[in-house]
């Protein structure tokens, strides 16, 4: 997969809540850095973590800006929250030599 077709699979596999779709972009010794900074290495620990996000139903987050590269891709978000709240937040998706996801830093605004 190149870069710029990342947001057109991992958002609609995202808001559809479909974990397969969702691990089918990433290869098997990935990670994802949340923005506490706390890492979580290797496919079977991601499905793990984004099972539990998908199963307490979090917000829905929609891709507002992409900038991508060769072999990366940067997305601004909007996370629509409770009450009308906009929280802003940012992906960093690095893929490997196959196309997959091999690192995803999550940012978000705080404050």
């Amino acid at each position: 997969m190149r870069p710029s077709e990342i947001p057109d699979h991992y958002f609609p596999a995202v808001r559809a809540r479909d974990i397969e779709r969702f691990m089918a972009l990433f290869a098997a010794d990935a990670v994802v850095i949340l923005p506490d900074g706390k890492e979580v290495t290797g496919a079977p620990a991601i499905r793990e973590m984004e099972s539990h996000v998908f199963a307490t139903g979090g917000p829905m987050p929609q891709p507002t800006a992409v900038v991508a590269g060769e072999r990366s891709i940067a997305v601004e978000i909007d996370v629509h929250l409770a009450g009308g709240r906009v929280m802003k937040a940012a992906n960093f998706f690095q893929l490997n030599d196959a196309g997959l996801i091999q690192r995803l830093s999550v940012y978000r605004k705080t404050g």
